[in-house]
């Protein structure tokens, strides 16, 4: 028996809303902020209604009353909506304005449900109807009942279309992919919402449109469609791809670690780190620790071994001896010198220490992380390095290489 057309792409859209609500879910527990919070609503809400929403085959199996699943998922889409809102409020305004502005849309939400509410009792819920859909807009208050609903939306999807606007200002990359993607989620949103209107006054007016609304591929259907997607790939690309760069930082880190740590073995930290979903370490912990364990070391027992004649001395070759693929080799140059020094040889105690940070101060571990992978890509590449741990006795520690 073939799978209808509408339930594929109700089942793709709502897997795609469940995968994205249990990796903001994840994200959260991390980083319990407000902005987290507001995403993991907005996607409970959905997922929801998604739920709700879908043609079981029996229309009245909610309490006997056919438009109350309806009702439900208008509500909660407009809960997912204002959450939707938060969410990109925290994107592009200054964290001290955004409470004023939250609760503005709060005070919108709450006359929006309200309105929702009394015109449901009033139209779709004693009308009898089998759906509040726009073939029923012969009925003033079921007209009334989606003009608010749709009114609400457009206001949302608005928003979402308005911080799109900053994806052109914004470095190529991640962010400015994920906050295109959330923009033509909106459009489709704001297409959505104009449709729907439209064909509500036509059908209003008698002037049936010769396209379905819904069905398997209704205007309505297909607009919702592609805007959840898009939405959803927007929201989730920002996340995902700085925990794969992050992935990958953290194997980048591992030779010039299992070196230092080699060196100190005291400082490697025993416990493992803490384990979240399907039990595995998150890549966060894991970067961290590694991050830690290694600046341990260079500013413990291997900084009086820095030598900062040997980081000068491995810039000068360099015609660009600024640039930071020049900084980042000089740094490891400097690594493996005193690993050298310190087991052969007598401590520097330089005044002025090498500083393995970036140019401008930074308290982001992600930033620290990439500039740290820089300098241990660099130290298990470089041939000049290779040639100066090949002086170590044949009791040193034995990198990789």
């Amino acid at each position: 028996m073939p799978i209808p057309v509408a339930q594929v792409q109700q089942l793709l859209t709502w897997l795609a809303v469940t995968a994205a609500l249990l990796y903001w879910i994840r994200s959260w527990r991390r980083s319990r902020t407000p902005g987290l919070l507001a995403m993991v609503k907005a996607l409970a809400a959905l997922d929801v209604a998604l739920i709700l929403g879908t043609d079981w085959g029996v229309h009245d199996w909610l309490f006997g009353i056919p438009t109350l699943p309806n009702y439900i998922v208008h509500v909660l889409t407009l809960s997912s909506a204002y959450w939707l809102q938060v969410f990109v409020l925290y994107l592009a305004h200054p964290v001290e304005t955004i409470p004023a502005k939250v609760r503005t849309r709060t005070r919108i939400l709450i006359g929006a449900q309200l309105a929702l509410c009394v015109l449901y009792l009033l139209g779709p819920l004693p009308g009898n109807l089998p759906a509040i859909t726009a073939e029923a807009g012969n009925h003033t208050f079921v007209v009334a009942y989606l003009a608010v609903f749709e009114l609400y939306l457009g206001l949302a999807m608005f928003d979402v279309v308005y911080v799109g606007r900053h994806a052109k200002d914004l470095p190529r990359g991640y962010l400015r992919t994920g906050l295109r993607l959330l923009r033509w989620g909106g459009i489709c949103g704001l297409a959505f919402v104009a449709h729907k209107a439209l064909y509500s006054l036509a059908v209003r007016f008698n002037l049936n449109p010769p396209w379905a609304e819904l069905g398997n591929i209704g205007a309505s259907r297909v607009l919702t469609t592609a805007g959840i997607l898009l939405l959803m790939a927007g929201v989730t690309v920002p996340a995902v791809v700085p925990r794969r760069q992050l992935r990958r930082h953290y194997r980048a880190l591992e030779p010039l670690w299992r070196d230092l740590t080699t060196f100190a073995p005291e400082l490697r930290y025993d416990a493992p780190p803490a384990r979240r979903v399907f039990g595995r370490p998150d890549v966060t912990d894991l970067v961290r620790t590694r991050l830690t364990e290694i600046n341990d070391v260079l500013v413990g027992p291997l900084q009086p071994y820095l030598d900062p004649a040997a980081y000068t001395a491995a810039l000068q070759p360099a015609e660009a001896g600024a640039s930071s693929a020049n900084r980042a080799h000089a740094q490891a140059v400097t690594i493996a010198t005193a690993l050298v020094t310190a087991e052969h040889g007598a401590p520097v105690h330089a005044e002025h220490p090498v500083a393995f940070t970036l140019d401008e101060a930074t308290d982001d571990y992600r930033e620290e992380a990439a500039w740290l992978a820089t300098v241990a890509t660099a130290y298990s590449t470089s041939t000049t390095v290779a040639e100066i741990l090949k002086e170590t006795s044949s009791h040193a520690a034995d990198p990789v290489h």
